[in-house]
């Protein structure tokens, strides 16, 4: 497959390494030369130097045909007018990064005819994923899968976990079995799907898949009674992120304060929202976070656009006790440095969400959705049961999926839930099926 990418930033740096490590045909485009030998050197890419919006720049003799355009610039106007130029000169489709909702809430705005098929709000996205990790505290990750009527929850398992000294076989004897699917077990670093012979130990990272109803109520068994919600949220950082996160934890009951050190976009963010309190302030300077009264009854979460001063402020509000820390880091070689180093509790990218509209198209028609974690490797694909399927009629356990692959979840119709392997599978239905990376683009060849 031949895939262009317009911008050599942090995002179509994450999306190179992705395409190349599944054998693609990458194209990188980027005005900065620089920038472009140095991710030639690590990967093996065509570069062009020119700018995103300049038509010409896609008649050069390297590009060819295009399956697919994803313009991840930092400026909306240029990803648009790049998916533009792609789309006339018949690329098969498009992604346009865009940071600004007001493109897509504009009624004299049409997308597809501007020649954009899949637009990302990728901030929006992440503000989501950041709420639901606070909403849900003591969980290291939430993700929404099947409509959003199932959960994908990732959590390090306590001491008095009702896990603890059995084997998940034994699990079966409890009132969760059959609502939940232990998807990933993470044990001293490792990654394995688990089976019923596998034993969760304390400190263990544990991923599950059950009804986001229900979610709740499982984490309240899981970890052995219930967690503390948190009173206060603090957010540093004003931008697009920072502003969507703050507008969610508006709707809760949560206090929720947002710091910024820029005057004007301090009183633009203040007029836009109507409970939180905004601050014109440095996050990083610990006298800023002191009046505020930073507790252990306190989330912290640093969105700027800057990594090292989120991983400053996290720090400083570690420092001054924070129950739980979070910071938007858009370097994904920071990502295992901060993981294994513990500086913060957990990290979150806006750039995963690109990634998931990308997959969602290399990964062929049956597959309808794409799920990345932050904190494990593989993916969950979301696959659709299509009229002259092989597999109608077919049971879970007849599917015979690759190795390292596990069915989490089906939705048919507006019901969602965790399926037994006797489920008969009918046209329409939707599987979640979680795979490691070398199981990932062998879960069609099931189908």
């Amino acid at each position: 497959m031949k895939t262009v990418i317009i911008g050599a930033g942090n995002a179509g740096k994450n999306l190179v390494g992705k395409l190349c490590e599944m054998g693609h045909d990458v194209v990188v485009i980027d005005k900065d030369a620089g920038v472009l030998d140095e991710l030639a050197q690590h990967h093996d890419v065509m570069t062009l130097v020119g700018h995103g919006a300049d038509p010409t720049i896609l008649e050069n003799d390297i590009i060819g045909n295009i399956d697919l355009l994803a313009a991840v610039t930092n400026n909306d106007e240029v990803n648009f007018l790049a998916c533009c130029w792609a789309k006339t000169a018949g690329a098969g489709h498009t992604i346009a990064r865009l940071s600004d909702t007001k493109f897509l809430h504009s009624s004299l705005v049409d997308t597809e005819k501007l020649g954009v098929d899949r637009p990302m709000v990728h901030k929006g996205e992440c503000a989501k994923e950041i709420f639901d990790v606070l909403y849900m505290p003591g969980t290291l990750e939430v993700t929404s899968l099947l409509d959003g009527k199932i959960a994908a929850i990732g959590l390090k398992l306590p001491d008095n976990t009702p896990l603890i000294g059995k084997s998940l076989k034994e699990f079966r004897a409890d009132k969760w079995f059959g609502k939940v699917r232990f998807i990933g077990l993470v044990k001293q670093g490792k990654l394995t799907i688990p089976d019923g012979d596998s034993c969760p130990e304390p400190g263990d990272e544990i991923y599950i898949v059950l009804p986001a109803g229900e979610t709740h109520q499982f984490l309240d068994w899981i970890r052995g009674g219930r967690r503390k919600a948190f009173k206060k949220v603090v957010i540093a950082g004003g931008g697009e992120l920072g502003l969507q996160l703050a507008g969610l934890l508006e709707e809760t009951s949560m206090e929720t304060v947002l710091i910024d050190r820029h005057r004007g976009r301090a009183e633009d963010v203040s007029q836009t929202l109507k409970k939180c309190l905004v601050i014109n302030a440095d996050a990083a300077e610990a006298t800023t976070l002191i009046e505020l009264g930073i507790g252990s009854d306190t989330a912290f979460a640093a969105v700027t656009g800057d990594d090292e001063m989120n991983i400053v402020c996290c720090i400083q509000a570690k420092q001054l006790g924070a129950d739980f820390t979070m910071a938007r880091i858009d370097r994904s070689e920071y990502v295992p440095i901060l993981d294994n180093l513990k500086l913060v509790d957990r990290v979150v990218s806006p750039n995963i969400s690109l990634g998931k509209a990308i997959l969602q198209y290399v990964r062929g028609e049956i597959v309808e959705g794409v799920g990345l974690f932050h904190h494990i490797i593989g993916e969950i694909q979301e696959v659709v049961i299509k009229a002259g399927s092989r597999r109608v009629g077919a049971t879970i356990s007849e599917l015979k999926l690759p190795p390292n692959s596990i069915v989490a979840a089906v939705q048919r119709g507006e019901q969602a839930f965790v399926p037994t392997g006797d489920f008969m599978l009918n046209q329409g239905d939707r599987l979640a099926i979680y795979c490691l990376p070398e199981t990932a683009e062998k879960i069609n060849s099931a189908f």
